[in-house]
């Protein structure tokens, strides 16, 4: 009784998370192989950040550098804020021109701050 129990509760409780990349074929021919992937589940498509949750995303990430002067913080904050935004504004811009898609994505945004950290402990080194 007690094993029926639990395949039961898994069975209503499991909760699977799939994430793939909407860039290039892969996603349609996925989807076309399983088509439970588009009848029995629900897609979620993610959206840029804001430019508040771009702020606070790198202030939260930047505080917890202790290498870095606190006096610079704000600044740097809005910098990198900035250079998300047009960087996707680039992308737009080199879409239009070319044809071709470049994706700047959230995951991007955190990629260039640990690049700036990284950056910033080697030449902290260096000198």
């Amino acid at each position: 009784m007690q094993y029926g129990t639990f395949v039961e509760r898994v069975r209503n409780n499991l909760h699977l998370v799939l994430c793939m990349s909407p860039v290039g074929d892969q996603l349609r021919v996925r989807c076309r192989k399983f088509p439970s992937l588009v009848d029995c589940c629900t897609l979620d498509w993610f959206a840029a950040w804001p430019e508040e949750a771009l702020i606070s995303v790198s202030k939260s990430i930047l505080q917890a550098f202790p290498q870095l002067n606190m006096n610079f913080l704000p600044g740097l904050t809005l910098m990198c804020k900035d250079i998300h935004l047009q960087s996707t504004a680039m992308a737009e811009k080199f879409e239009a021109a070319l044809k071709r898609k470049v994706y700047n994505t959230p995951k991007s945004f955190l990629d260039f701050i640990n690049l700036f950290k990284k950056l910033f402990e080697e030449k902290k080194d260096e000198l």
